[in-house]
């Protein structure tokens, strides 16, 4: 017998559980692949989602990057992910100062602090689960941290935002979801007014009194649904990504004892190990383009108005790029991958998200012992948006 048709669909909880084999395939195959069901090309390859990335004159991110929100006109909203250059970057200059590695190195600190708040009353257990007892909460309590959102609501975003990223098999949104989304914009917009009212010299305050620069040099305040919006971005994508990322990193080094070890004896080779798990499982493994032109690939020929699938994940496990790419080395010599997108939508946090999956890793290291994974009960997110785990059961050995 033949091999199967080939298909992918970001919404199947099958492809979800194992798409290697179907990235491969698309890879080799069908580089630039039409989805017919829901009416949108995937690219694959590295070097064309690469290319995708840098191209925004033709891949044009203003109608959205996820296919089930992507709007009917563009830019309906100043969410910066969903604009184009100029605009893009005159929404990332506002807050860009607050990300760089200078602004992000003084923040280690802290960081360990809150991991060290979560991994604390773990030590001495014989179980736990790594994501529900750990790596969920740190993300949001670091962003939470850099924007000044109260200690007492941290929680409940967290509970939000996984809500409102979850997405029934067809591709909808949960009730629960659309629920969560409104309270967390009713939230959001209570702790901004505050911030205009009483400047207390953290991202929220600066968001509340920031000026943008605009393409003829003039400056205008930033209105309140950019700051909104702001918000929302940063509090959303900082916290699931790393999730995500820290889920997979438990999985990971529980199936790969040998480079569990090596990090435990070389801990100066963790950098490289979450650049590596960042290559091999990406927590953000897709993102949506519309096509402003024409565009011709590998001899196919998508038209203007057409949706792009940009499919990270694929992409980076492509054998035209990396030697031996569907093995997880955490020693594999740097290179370039698209997981935190490149050209102008780079992501914003990502030396953020470094350092925390560092310092986390770090410290499960030397304060855990080795652990085996309850593979029975582990359980994915559901959504189309990252990929990674909801709940990873660890056993710790004796």
């Amino acid at each position: 017998m033949g091999a199967p048709e080939l298909y992918y669909d970001q919404y199947s909880y099958d492809i979800d559980d194992n798409p290697y084999e179907i990235w491969r395939r698309l890879r080799d195959e069908a580089p630039v692949w039409y989805n017919e069901k829901y009416n949108y090309w995937v690219l694959s390859r590295y070097d064309d989602v690469l290319k995708a990335s840098m191209d925004w004159q033709n891949f044009s991110s203003a109608w959205g990057t996820v296919l089930e929100m992507m709007s009917e006109k563009p830019g309906e909203t100043p969410l910066m992910i969903n604009q184009d250059p100029p605009y893009h970057d005159q929404l990332r200059a506002v807050v860009s100062a607050w990300f760089t590695p200078v602004a992000v190195a003084k923040l280690e600190a802290d960081i360990r602090e809150i991991v060290l708040g979560y991994l604390r009353p773990l030590e001495g257990r014989d179980s736990f689960d790594f994501v529900q007892d750990f790596g969920r909460w740190i993300p949001m309590d670091v962003v939470s941290h850099i924007l000044g959102i109260p200690q007492e609501g941290r929680r409940q975003i967290n509970q939000w935002a996984d809500d409102s990223l979850a997405r029934n098999e067809d591709g909808s949104m949960t009730e629960a979801g659309i629920n969560a989304m409104g309270k967390a914009m009713g939230y959001f917009q209570t702790i901004l007014a505050d911030r205009k009212e009483n400047p207390c010299g953290d991202l929220l305050s600066h968001l509340s009194h920031a000026d943008i620069t605009l393409e003829d040099g003039s400056i205008r305040p930033f209105s309140a649904e950019e700051s909104l919006f702001f918000m929302v971005l940063i509090a959303s994508a900082g916290n699931e990504t790393v999730a995500r990322l820290l889920s997979n990193a438990g999985v990971l080094l529980a199936r790969h004892p040998e480079q569990r070890q090596k990090l435990r004896d070389n801990p100066k080779l963790i950098p490289r190990a979450i650049e590596e798990m960042l290559r091999y499982d990406p927590p953000s493994p897709i993102q949506f383009r519309r096509l402003l032109n024409d565009v011709e690939m590998h001899g196919v020929t998508m038209k203007k108005g057409d949706n792009v699938a940009l499919l990270t994940a694929a992409a980076t496990r492509d054998d035209r790029h990396w030697d031996d790419p569907e093995t997880f080395d955490i020693e594999r010599a740097p290179k370039r991958h698209v997981t935190f997108g490149y050209g102008p939508h780079t992501c914003l946090g990502a030396s953020v998200a470094r350092l925390e999956s560092k310092i986390a890793l770090e410290e499960v290291l030397s304060r855990i012992g080795d652990w085996d994974v309850e593979v029975d009960k582990l359980k994915r997110v559901r959504t189309s948006t990252v990929r990674g785990y909801s709940h990873v059961p660890i056993h710790i050995k004796k």
